[in-house]
């Protein structure tokens, strides 16, 4: 479910454990969020392997670096060879040539997790450059007339 306003555009998923029913692109348990949200600078993809589940084929990028970020769960991601252990709080980036693969190492647990691709260097702004603070109170509308 989605919806697109003037400056924001708001989409939910559902729990990351009911996502290994879906399928989209070539993967079960992936949710990109790119034509949802109206993305422009980035992809973003909400991710569940199942215990013991894994991609099943290596890959790297063109242009785009990824990072995973890992939310529940534990694993092993390959990259050029490499083997790093991975668990919740866990993040990793990998530039757009290193050669990568995943793997849920649970026999029990779903390895939830968030991966954003962007345009290697192109971050020309962030937070303290980017970021204006406004000069006015902070107001909250009641709950009834909130987006749902």
């Amino acid at each position: 479910m989605s919806a697109n306003q003037l400056n924001y555009s708001v989409s939910n998923a559902g729990a990351f454990s009911d996502f290994a029913s879906v399928t989209e692109g070539m993967l079960k348990g992936k949710i990109f969020l790119k034509d949802g949200l109206q993305l422009t600078s980035m992809e973003v993809s909400l991710n569940h392997l199942p215990p013991k589940g894994e991609v099943p084929f290596y890959h790297k990028h063109q242009q785009n670096e990824e990072l995973y970020i890992f939310l529940q769960g534990q694993g092993r991601i390959q990259v050029d060879g490499n083997e790093v252990d991975v668990h919740e709080g866990t993040s990793i980036r990998i530039a757009p040539d290193g050669v990568r693969a995943l793997r849920n190492t649970s026999a029990t647990q779903g390895l939830h997790f968030i991966v954003i691709q962007a345009k290697e260097n192109s971050l020309t702004q962030w937070v303290e450059t980017d970021g204006i603070i406004l000069d006015q109170p902070v107001e909250w509308i009641t709950r009834s007339s909130c987006l749902k």
